[in-house]
């Protein structure tokens, strides 16, 4: 028994004194001025590998390789195409002083609103528009809680539609966004290169 102490805390000293990697800097290892101490650890050896040439690659032992045509087509052949954004009408929601005379109208405006449930939708003179309908669901429980699903959409600066359509209930808020063309944003077409 007394052998198996000794071996015990001869492990146990041994441990504590063997240094740790635990990234703090350590004198036996890297010098007591704390300077880089340099090794061959990750020194490049070079092995040299000269180049091998091969008259014909396609020959792999079924005799050279010839075709009827050449599969390969120079780059100034292929007809090359590019997405361009053709010009737009002006955005007249994003002009100087749209906002600052009389603000802006709502065009229409509907809500319904009751005790498990209610809905709206609206929509603005500067194509604002939102729509939600929600429920109640497991009223009176700890689960409680309320269940929607909806959409808002506006005109950007640059003229396109964003749309927003969501859904939110116990599993969070999850939308789906779009970027749809209008008259504002002009179009992309495809155009050829040369």
């Amino acid at each position: 028994m007394i052998a198996l102490v000794c071996v015990i805390a001869l492990c146990a000293g041994a441990a504590v004194s063997s240094p740790i990697e635990n990234g703090r800097w350590n004198p036996y290892k890297y010098g007591d001025d704390g300077k880089y101490i340099p090794t061959n650890e990750g020194k490049y050896i070079h092995i040299p590998n000269p180049y091998i040439h091969i008259d014909n690659p396609y020959d792999g032992g079924f005799g050279p390789y010839s075709h009827e045509h050449d599969p390969y087509i120079s780059a100034a052949t292929q007809d090359s195409y590019k997405y361009v954004l053709t010009a737009a009408e002006d955005n007249p929601f994003y002009k100087e002083g749209y906002y600052k005379n009389n603000g802006i109208k709502i065009i229409s405006q509907k809500h319904n609103y009751k005790e498990d449930k209610y809905d709206f939708d609206f929509e603005t003179e500067n194509k604002i528009r939102g729509k939600e309908e929600a429920i109640l669901k497991n009223p009176n429980t700890i689960d409680e809680g309320i269940a929607s699903k909806g959409f808002y959409e506006y005109i950007g600066p640059d003229g396109f539609m964003y749309r927003v359509d969501y859904t939110a209930d116990e599993n969070g808020f999850r939308p789906k966004v779009k970027r749809l063309e209008t008259p504002y944003s002009g179009k992309w077409v495809l155009e050829k290169n040369n």
